[in-house]
């Protein structure tokens, strides 16, 4: 009866069902853990697990098993060190599964060089492939994607190199995050041959793999052959005309899902708001009634995070005040997402006046975030007052914070190729640096002049150039040139904003080189050609 409630998530009536039991064994006990596991009850089962060493009940390998899971549900890096330390004390000859669940933990964790180390030493067959893909999901989880991708080609070496759903599709990620299309085909490759297409969740990381590696046209061919669609794939195909600024083809596809009946998700609502960026500004007027009849209509309740994309859409079009009277019009607080988002615009239009208000709302909500640090940090630098900014950067250090760096890759020969601001880790650093300086000079004929106002440190006007030749986007686009074949796009890959004199830079090095430059970053793809970006200049 516990197993059978628990399974219809019927919690509660199986909690009374183990309170009435007249005598309870160690079955009834794992009967009630693996199913607080099962419906992601995390925090009771290891309080039930707590409960059950203190009593004395007998713990079995899938009682252990169930703890560890919980582990990983409750995802907390020091209680699952106690737990694993527990289990390798109390018990010498662990099994299979207790081993394979311990290794899924560490990756929920954020201990992926345990869960290395227990992967090395685990003999792989056909039968514990799970060990395999739990490795891949840690690496994606936490952002380690080459190594996922060094762990996939040495796996395809292997006797049994046989790959699951799960695994193809948190692969597929990876190569999404990367911008490595050609790995990604491959596994899309893979999973036809095996037969897995017929599953929609590994269509829908094909989509995504596919548009954000910058080739919709596929995205689209791969959602038109899927057998079936849900609300993911619908929402896929919209995120994927938003990434490439496709602002009409996106609500083209939202048309289309009207038409066929479904209604939207409070992710499809945001993606349709988002999607106004990127049309015009008399569309506008169409995006404020979806908003307004989200709820009436479609009985999506709006959040924060339709609210910092509507604010997104009428800053971006200039309609900052509108923007500002509908924070203050929110029926609950704002969070730091809907005044990031003012910010932005602010940053976008050049408003100093409302940015500041923004800001202020922002540094006094999230006291503790290190992105608040640094923009703490910036405004002091904007205005001239470096001692302060230092102050604040000091502070950074000691309460042991870090801004995640600027970085830019390029795939080349089935290689990542990163770069950071003043790179010279690079083997042929010496070259891209003279070629830099030659495009730098190129450029400088042709028109364009550093904007050194978006370097926040106080230096000499000839450092700040310095400063400004070296960012990361502009290393990774050069490598890029001297790399690839005359008239093929160069195509970088960004995890943050370009600045705004990379974009200027990228556009004049468009003209002088006669190469189209492809970049996505946080805001999008940005192809650069002649000149001009698809981007208008706003992003």
């Amino acid at each position: 009866m516990i197993t059978s409630y628990m399974r219809f998530g019927l919690v509660d009536l199986a909690m009374d069902i183990f309170d009435r039991m007249p005598e309870k064994n160690c079955v009834s006990y794992n009967a009630l853990l693996a199913g607080f596991c099962q419906n992601g009850e995390g925090f009771r089962a290891l309080g039930l697990f707590c409960k059950m060493v203190k009593e004395g009940i007998e713990l079995s390998d899938f009682t252990l098993t169930s703890v560890v899971n919980a582990c990983g549900l409750i995802m907390d890096c020091k209680i699952s060190e106690q737990v694993h330390g527990f289990v390798l004390k109390s018990y010498f000859d662990l099994d299979d599964c207790t081993k394979s669940a311990l290794l899924d933990m560490c990756t929920r964790c954020d201990r992926m060089n345990d869960a290395e180390k227990m992967f090395d030493q685990l003999r792989l067959n056909q039968s514990n492939l799970i060990n395999f893909t739990s490795l891949i999901c840690g690496y994606a989880r936490f952002a380690q994607p080459e190594k996922a991708i060094s762990l996939v080609c040495q796996w395809q070496n292997e006797e049994y190199n046989f790959m699951d759903e799960i695994a193809l599709a948190s692969i597929l990620g990876i190569c999404g995050a990367l911008g490595f299309q050609k790995f990604g085909q491959q596994i899309h490759s893979y999973a036809l041959k095996y037969g897995f297409l017929s599953d929609i969740r590994l269509g829908n990381a094909i989509i995504s793999m596919y548009f954000k590696c910058g080739d919709m046209e596929k995205a689209i061919k791969c959602f038109n052959v899927m057998p079936a669609h849900d609300t993911v794939s619908w929402n896929s195909l919209l995120a994927g005309h938003i990434l490439h600024r496709h602002g009409e083809e996106a609500l083209a596809v939202w048309g289309r899902m009207q038409k066929a009946g479904l209604h939207p998700d409070t992710i499809t609502c945001v993606l349709i708001i988002s999607a106004y960026r990127h049309t015009n500004s008399n569309l506008v007027s169409h995006c404020r009634a979806f908003f307004l009849t989200m709820k009436s209509i479609y009985h999506v309740e709006p959040n924060s995070e339709h609210y910092a994309c509507m604010v997104g859409v009428l800053g971006y079009w200039g309609l900052l005040e509108e923007a500002e009277d509908i924070i203050n019009k929110m029926p609950f607080e704002p969070s730091a997402s809907v005044w990031r988002a003012m910010l932005d615009s602010c940053r976008l239009h050049l408003n100093a006046t409302i940015g500041k208000r923004a800001a202020k709302k922002i540094l006094a909500m999230e006291p503790q975030d290190p992105s608040t640090y640094i923009l703490k940090s910036n405004l002091y630098s904007a205005s001239g007052r470096w001692h302060c900014s230092e102050l604040v950067r000091e502070e950074m250090r000691e309460r042991g914070f870090q801004k995640i760096p600027g970085r830019s890759w390029i795939i080349h020969h089935n290689e990542v190729h990163s770069f950071f601001a003043r790179d010279e880790s690079h083997s042929l650093s010496k070259d891209i640096y003279s070629a830099l300086e030659i495009l730098f000079f190129e450029c400088s004929k042709a028109g364009y002049v550093p904007d050194s106002s978006f370097v926040l440190h106080d230096v000499e006007e000839h450092q700040k150039k310095n400063f400004l030749l070296y960012h990361s986007g502009k290393l990774a686009a050069t490598f890029g040139l001297l790399m690839t074949r005359p008239g093929k796009p160069v195509r970088v890959m960004k995890n943050i904003l370009l600045c705004g004199d990379c974009h200027t830079f990228l556009k004049y090095v468009s003209t002088v080189t006669k190469r189209e430059i492809h970049v996505r970053d946080a805001s999008g793809f940005h192809y650069f050609s002649n000149g001009k970006c698809s981007c208008k200049d706003y992003w």
